[in-house]
């Protein structure tokens, strides 16, 4: 027996929760449907006080309070379960708080630096941040008050995350990450991506939009749904189950590699994927219409070898603006050939603990190894939160059938948190690159990535079964959210600023527009949403940069780790 979940997917939140959760209700009335989860693709922006503001890496000017310190403060609630990723606009000291994962406030559960939970069902996993090969292999060396270099670096993914990642063996069902997959607009319709955003031109020429360190997990991983944001357009595409996007595995992404293939891809396959033509019928959001897209602020990054593509030019010819009177794609009004799919999810699939029905034998796939014979990777990116923009899409998915009458819940994922602990002896503290652990061997079933051994992770799984989940099979997720950070008087405004603005050029910027992963092209359209500031003076003590949170402590607890980042002395 299945049941369907219904999942609402949003791109750059940009602290507008709102305005979300607004068009999803009035989207729940339209379709006459219930949204079981809300999934938010980064740039959350969990803003609580001024120190928050400071911490986050943008330039003063674009910085605002927003609403979310309502719902910290209980003053809202969250009318849907919501879970989201970081992405590179983020209250980084409030997410460090949280590493581990946690409840920002009720029903909002931000997965941590990377995490797999699992709701109704479905097991889901994140990976917070973008990627910057000159941060990527460091450690986590940033102490507090985070200023200069190190507010940047906080939001840069880390091959400490990519690790623990590799590390999943059994199937996920969707994966959450902030940027894209390097590599993904080969499989969908580039042209119209390039027409809609005509300064990705050089970068897809290059072969480096994108993250390498999400084409090396899609490619490990396999998901059913991939969802991101970052680039402030919606694009959808789809990897074969036979299709290889990465196949240059762990040695492949900078610094761990001296240099790059002369395709950086490897493969064939990968480099002579044909450009899917237009759809000249498709009503699609002008290029032109951004008109905060600033690409005189990125410097070029150093030369790469070009891919062996003939890239069709741009296209600027007219297109037709959406209706005004909603920002939502969903079932109901998606291109034809962007349905979506049902993902059918067997209990063989999402079962995490190791089963003696010789029943199951067929469909459980090798330890070594989560792909899911026959099972595509179904890709959707989507846009930020603002007028005429498609940065909403509902979907349904079919998942096995669970206890009558009980409402979906987050749960604990057992698998994850054996990794957690195996992996937490290892967790880089210094700016000196991470190295994979001496047990980890390179697998060649895998593409090159280093594995800890099966074994290994069966015993800790074992472990959590048993300490964890009291020898049960599921564990739910504490509603232990306690507020710890001051926050402003109930009135305050979204606009107000606490004089940040007025302070005008800082030293945000400073070791940005290097090496890999600059994002170039999406300029100061993430920052903020109107350039309106209220000139409204923090009231009361100076708030601390780090507040030790209570959730993580229990967490920890739990598995019998060390919480080394927010108890650390600095």
């Amino acid at each position: 027996m299945h049941r369907r979940l219904t999942i609402a997917v949003e791109g750059c939140c940009h602290g507008q929760l709102d305005d979300i959760y607004r068009h999803l209700q009035q989207q729940q009335q339209r379709l006459n449907k219930t949204v079981d989860l809300l999934i938010i693709c980064g740039d959350f922006q969990a803003v609580r006080n001024v120190a928050d503001l400071e911490t986050m890496s943008c330039p003063n000017k674009y910085k605002q309070v927003g609403g979310f310190y309502r719902y910290y403060t209980g003053e809202r609630k969250a009318p849907i379960p919501t879970v989201f990723v970081g992405g590179n606009h983020e209250a980084s000291n409030h997410m460090r708080e949280l590493y581990y994962g946690g409840w920002v406030a009720p029903n909002i559960y931000y997965v941590g630096g990377s995490g797999v939970v699992k709701f109704g069902g479905l097991r889901i996993g994140g990976i917070t941040g973008i990627f910057k090969d000159f941060d990527y292999a460091k450690g986590y060396y940033e102490t507090p008050p985070f200023r200069g270099p190190g507010r940047a670096s906080m939001h840069h993914v880390r091959s400490y995350e990519a690790f623990k990642m590799l590390q999943i063996r059994r199937p996920l069902d969707i994966v959450v990450s902030h940027d894209w997959p390097q590599y993904i607009e080969r499989y969908g319709n580039t042209a119209e991506l390039l027409r809609k955003k005509p300064f990705f031109e050089a970068e897809v020429n290059r072969g480096d939009l994108g993250s390498p360190v999400n084409a090396l997990l899609l490619e490990r991983l396999r998901p059913a749904w991939w969802f991101s944001a970052h680039m402030h357009v919606r694009f959808q595409a789809e990897v074969g189950s036979h299709e290889s996007i990465f196949n240059e595995g762990w040695a492949g992404i900078p610094p761990y590699s001296s240099q790059r293939s002369e395709s950086m891809c490897g493969s064939a396959a990968v480099a002579d994927k044909p450009i899917a033509a237009a759809n000249q019928d498709e009503i699609v959001m002008s290029a032109l219409s951004d008109d905060d897209e600033d690409n005189s602020t990125t410097c070029e990054p150093p030369s790469r070898p070009r891919l062996a593509l003939n890239l069709p030019p741009p296209k600027h010819s007219a297109v037709v603006e959406p209706s005004t009177e909603s920002a939502v794609c969903d079932i109901a009004n998606a291109e034809p050939d962007m349905t979506p799919k049902k993902v059918e999810v067997t209990a063989a699939e999402t079962d995490t603990r190791p089963s003696n029905d010789s029943s199951l034998e067929q469909e459980v796939p090798e330890a070594a190894d989560p792909k899911v014979p026959g099972r595509p990777t179904r890709f959707l990116a989507l846009d930020k939160c603002l007028p005429r923009r498609q940065f909403l899409e509902i979907i349904e998915i079919e998942v096995p059938e669970g206890i009558p009458g009980e409402h979906p819940q987050l749960e604990y994922d057992a698998e994850w948190l054996a990794i957690l602990r195996l992996c937490h002896p290892h967790m880089p503290l210094s700016e000196l690159p991470f190295s994979p652990p001496a047990e980890a061997q390179l697998s060649e079933a895998a593409s090159g990535i280093p594995l800890l051994p099966e074994a290994v992770l069966t015993r800790e799984m074992d472990w959590v079964h048993s300490n964890v989940f009291n020898g049960g099979d599921r564990m739910f997720i504490p509603p232990n959210f306690m507020p710890m950070a001051p926050t402003p008087p109930p009135g305050t405004p979204d606009s107000a600023s606490f004089g940040l603005a007025a302070q005008g050029a800082d030293m945000w910027n400073r070791g940005r527009g290097r090496g890999r992963g600059n994002g170039r092209g999406r300029g100061r359209g993430g920052y903020a949403q109107t350039g309106q500031h209220s000139d409204v003076e923090w009231v009361g003590p100076r708030p601390y940069v780090i507040y030790p949170n209570p959730q993580t402590d229990e967490l920890c607890k739990l598995l019998g780790i060390e919480d080394k980042l927010t108890q650390r002395r600095y």
